[in-house]
């Protein structure tokens, strides 16, 4: 069964040089506009049960796709169809009166969203329980900071047990805990069969969770179909726009949460080089030591994910603890740790560093992170090409 269907579904909007451009337009009954195209006809098909993830640059279209998606958007051009109650977190604040305290605020929108009165009263507690905000639920919603903005919005929109969820990046702006507890909410969303729509920067949450995905640029669909291999493919594209110096932008990291964080990260062994960096032979004993602290985490909520990258950008492997499906060894109270051997280190030469990563037991939420670390430098002494020595033998034709 169809979750959602789009078909040419676009949204243009007139530009004028001067705001008398358009009171000339419809006098002289001749165009003084230019038309953006905030999104090209797209056509969509999004199966019921389905994670679909939409990816893409600041101003790509991703908000505009989402809010034609919730109806807060008219399209210019297409058709969309959404079988079942669907449910929006858009933009901070949106559809909350700021006179009102939160919880006037929780009864407006539960009214607005379709909720009797009883079904608000019975609800009512829940919403303000998720939402963490105490005795603030009384105070004016005014008066909220940001992130207080995204609990009681996202405690509402998911209170109502919607078929469709669309979620855009407002979450990001919440502490990294509560968007632990948002996006293990998400997850039973998923798991109970229905249908989500997230947009995030952070690519290796919609990898993860999402199982078909969308990269818009310029408000032109660039790729569509697997996640992973969307994701891939915008990466590919991102680097190259790097390496040719047509854009500053890094992928964006996840910040630290709360009392879960990296302590070290540390390379064992090389030989010390007059720019502290150390050196390796090709075959060399190779080992990294992480440690973290957990805080009031538990142990196997926690894991280390390590990547290795070359200069240039390129992800030569990467692995986790939670994909090898091990523990972290406890240190003291709190400090958990562990160390990755290579043994030998088959990298040629070049020069490398890590990116390490600290995740919850789904893969999904990032505690903590260090994008560029522990660099080093690998030389081998033969004539080989390429990146790594791959063990192999020469055989005669028989």
């Amino acid at each position: 069964m169809t979750a959602i269907e789009a078909r040419q579904l676009s949204k243009s909007y007139r530009q004028y040089a001067k705001p008398i451009d358009l009171f000339k337009e419809w006098l002289l009954r001749k165009p003084f506009h230019n038309q953006v195209d905030a999104l090209a006809p797209i056509d969509l098909t999004i199966p019921k049960g389905t994670t679909f993830g939409v990816i893409g640059d600041n101003g790509a279209g991703k908000s505009t796709l989402l809010k034609l998606l919730a109806g807060t958007l008219t399209p210019t051009t297409g058709s969309l169809h959404i079988e079942g109650r669907k449910s929006a977190i858009l933009e901070l604040g949106s559809g909350f009166h700021p006179e009102f305290s939160g919880l006037e605020n929780i009864q407006l929108a539960c009214s607005l969203l379709g909720l009797s009165a009883d079904e608000t009263a019975e609800r009512t507690p829940q919403i303000i329980e998720f939402s963490e905000l105490g005795v603030a639920i009384h105070r004016p919603v005014k008066s909220y900071s940001s992130g207080m903005f995204v609990r009681l919005a996202f405690s509402v929109i998911t209170s109502i047990d919607p078929d469709v969820l669309i979620v855009d990046e407002a979450l990001s702006v919440g502490d990294a805990l509560f968007q632990k507890k948002s996006m293990d909410r998400m997850m039973r969303f998923r798991d109970q069969g229905r249908t989500l729509v997230f947009c995030s920067h952070n690519l290796y949450q919609v990898k993860e969770l999402c199982e078909k995905a969308v990269w818009l640029e310029n408000g032109v669909v660039m790729g569509m179909g697997e996640s992973a291999k969307v994701v891939d493919d915008y990466q590919d594209s991102v680097r190259q726009r790097q390496k040719a110096g047509n854009s500053d932008r890094t992928d964006p990291d996840a910040e630290a949460a709360g009392d879960v964080y990296l302590t070290e990260v540390v390379l064992e062994g090389g030989i010390d080089t007059p720019e502290n960096i150390p050196l390796y032979q090709t075959g060399d004993h190779f080992a990294i030591r992480v440690e973290a602290d957990i805080g009031s985490r538990p142990a196997d909520d926690v894991h280390i994910g390590l990547v290795l990258i070359r200069n240039d950008g390129l992800q030569v492997y990467g692995v986790s603890t939670l994909i090898d499906q091990l523990a972290l060894y406890p240190i003291a109270d709190k400090r958990y740790g562990v160390r990755l051997v290579f043994d030998p280190i088959n990298l040629m030469s070049g020069d490398y560093a890590l990116e390490a990563w600290l995740i919850d037991r789904s893969g999904l939420h990032v505690y903590d992170s260090r994008p560029v670390c522990c660099q080093f430098r690998v030389r081998h002494e033969t004539s080989e090409v390429g990146i790594v020595k791959m063990s192999h033998q020469w055989e005669p034709i028989t």
